[in-house]
């Protein structure tokens, strides 16, 4: 049998160890308030780019860990002279460090690469031009910094690349980037409460040029139109 000296002992030991826990919980849920940037709602981003700004809502209220990553990475500056490495029918690429397609974010405090892990919210897709979401390698995992904006539909991605953003104003300039055309800078010009770039609808892309016709009324074989590419999934 315990003497109450040692039964008393025995509750001290216990409530100070679960003290200790409960202090430890309430020092790391206060250290990821801290790490979260505060915005009032879903904040609006401007890519300066060489051939002008794209406007991105990002989606911080659906998907806080991948939205909050990129919103770390404008505010350190990180997308500054990074360019547009990939340039396909249906996407542009880019945001790999000096234009690097194969960049990823290194923290600087801690020397290591940052990997998201994949999150999807259903209630977003990629439901035609205009959706960012994180560009990755095989590994579902894998995301660190780099982005697409699509151009189109593009639906066989959905569930399996994180959607983070939409482009509310500047798609003229997504369909007019070229490969190696530049980020000069990212900064947010909106924290979702006080007034953004005003929304519109996303432009539709510039139509085909015309082509000329064969006498018999037929395109001639030489300046026959190039059919459309199908978006494929080559692996981001």
């Amino acid at each position: 049998m315990k003497s109450k000296t040692q039964m008393a002992i025995t509750g001290f030991v216990r409530r100070a160890s679960q003290l200790t826990m409960l202090s430890s919980a309430l020092v790391l849920v206060s250290f990821f308030q801290m790490s979260t940037p505060a915005f009032a709602a879903d904040p609006v981003v401007c890519l300066n780019t060489t051939k002008g700004p794209i406007y991105i809502r990002v989606f911080l209220s659906m998907v806080p860990n991948t939205a909050g990553a990129f919103l770390d990475l404008v505010q350190r500056g990180f997308y500054s002279g990074s360019a547009f490495h990939r340039v396909e029918s249906w996407c542009i690429q880019g945001g790999g460090p000096n234009g690097n397609p194969n960049g990823v974010f290194v923290h600087p405090e801690s020397g290591q690469v940052r990997r998201l892990r994949l999150e999807i919210n259903r209630n977003l897709s990629h439901s035609g031009p205009g959706v960012v979401a994180m560009a990755r390698t095989q590994d579902r995992n894998s995301a660190s910094c780099q982005f697409y904006i699509t151009k189109q539909q593009s639906r066989f991605l959905d569930g399996n690349y994180a959607i983070f953003g939409g482009v509310v104003q500047g798609m003229n300039t997504v369909y007019s980037i070229r490969p190696g055309d530049g980020i000069l800078g990212a900064e947010i010009v909106s924290d979702g409460a006080s007034p953004a770039p005003q929304e519109q609808q996303v432009e539709e892309p510039p139509p085909p040029t015309p082509q000329p016709r064969s006498r018999r009324g037929t395109r001639s074989s030489q300046t026959s139109p190039v059919q459309q590419e199908k978006p494929q999934d080559s692996g981001f």
